[in-house]
């Protein structure tokens, strides 16, 4: 069978998703982390109300579990396999990802990286050989930070890496009769092992997340399940519950941190693989109409790049025109955060379509072979 590029099967509302997962990373680290205001203040209260923007991350984990254990599903008896799995990770992952790694280390080297007005950007970064493995994120476990600015975010990077070195094999190996059951097992030791250890680790490292992913990766499994999406259909009313109950539960976590402690992770995973399913069972519900707004699916496409760009554009903005860490004490400073997003999404943009657009059609010139098996 031949395959189209992945941009030409792109589902909308997956996209819009993306779009979701962006917008929530950008209102945590441009607006919620730069107000800083007591509480009783309108400026408080907006920061609280952003508490559980962090979760950005957790929804793009959810996704990329669903769409990678897709993929793998799919082709599961392909001869090539492995090779043409890896061969497209690599194109879709790390052109931005070193590109962002080695101006870290040349701009580090001039005169702006010794300047104390980006000083958050630069220092205490990992080893520079833990961010070329993706295994930085066990070193800011054990250092209890995510260190420099510039390269901070890409702890979920090492994250998905490692999970990619783990899930095909799984989907490889293990019969697909008992795979569903075998996902359910590890989303549920997830988090165990968080309350059996807790620390920073537990937010950084693969081990301690694995149910964001796994929890994707389960939806997958069922998406594929004959009668599954016919069963979910006729459940809809109660999916959309469910959806309202865990909605719920998340917004009592903006007010309340960790209420659901080694749980937190659990419950936004479970509340996440829902905004994936529920669009998908109704593609004219107004959730799916909604993820389909094309500013919506635009940001998702351009997401990678925003999501690696965003901090060192506002470090670098903030640092020359307010000579200082980002932070929003008044008017001008909040221009000068939206001019820092302005940028970001410029950078995103010709990132996207200059060089992650190129790249990635050229690791879809590699096809997954029919099944080796007869």
């Amino acid at each position: 069978m031949s395959e189209r590029p992945a941009d030409l099967q792109r589902i909308p509302e997956l996209d819009g998703v993306r779009g979701c997962a962006i917008l929530l990373v950008l209102l945590w680290h441009y607006l919620a982390e730069q107000i800083h205001a007591p509480l009783q203040t309108a400026a408080g209260r907006v920061a609280q109300v952003l508490g559980l923007c962090w979760s950005g991350v957790d929804l793009f984990f959810v996704l990329s579990g669903f769409l990678i254990a897709g993929i793998l599903l799919d082709h599961r008896g392909a001869a090539n396999y492995f090779r043409v799995f890896y061969i497209r990770r690599v194109c879709r992952i790390f052109p931005l990802y070193f590109l962002l790694l080695a101006l870290f280390i040349v701009v580090a080297a001039t005169a702006v990286g010794r300047d104390p007005r980006f000083h958050q950007l630069f220092a205490g970064a990992m080893p520079l050989w833990s961010y070329a493995l993706f295994v930085q994120n066990f070193i800011m476990g054990v250092r209890e930070t995510f260190g420099a600015e510039w390269l901070g975010v890409t702890w979920s990077l090492a994250v998905e890496e490692q999970f990619y070195l783990v899930l095909p094999l799984v989907v490889f190996l293990v019969p697909r009769r008992v795979l569903p059951q075998a996902l359910l097992a590890a989303v549920l030791c997830a988090p165990v092992l968080r309350g059996l250890t807790g620390g920073f680790e537990s937010f950084v490292g693969m081990p301690w997340r694995a149910d964001s992913l796994l929890m994707g990766a389960l939806l997958a499994c069922g998406m594929r399940a004959p009668g599954f999406i016919e069963a979910a259909g006729r459940h809809r009313r109660g999916l959309c519950v469910l959806f309202l109950v865990l909605l719920a539960g998340a917004a009592v976590m903006t007010w309340r941190k960790h209420v659901f402690g080694m749980l937190d992770h659990s419950w936004l995973a479970a509340l996440y693989a829902l905004v994936i399913l529920l669009p998908l069972l109704g593609r004219e519900g107004r959730l799916a109409r909604s993820l389909r707004l094309p500013a919506l699916t635009w940001l998702g496409r351009v997401s990678y790049g925003v999501y690696m760009f965003h901090q060192p554009v506002s470090g670098l903005v903030h640092g020359w025109l307010r000579g200082a860490v980002p932070e929003m004490q008044n008017v001008r400073d909040a221009g000068v955060t939206l001019l820092a997003l302005a940028l970001t999404l410029f950078a995103a943009a010709v990132s996207y379509y200059v060089i992650e657009v190129p790249i990635f059609r050229y690791g879809h010139t590699f096809r997954y072979a029919p099944s080796a098996a007869k």
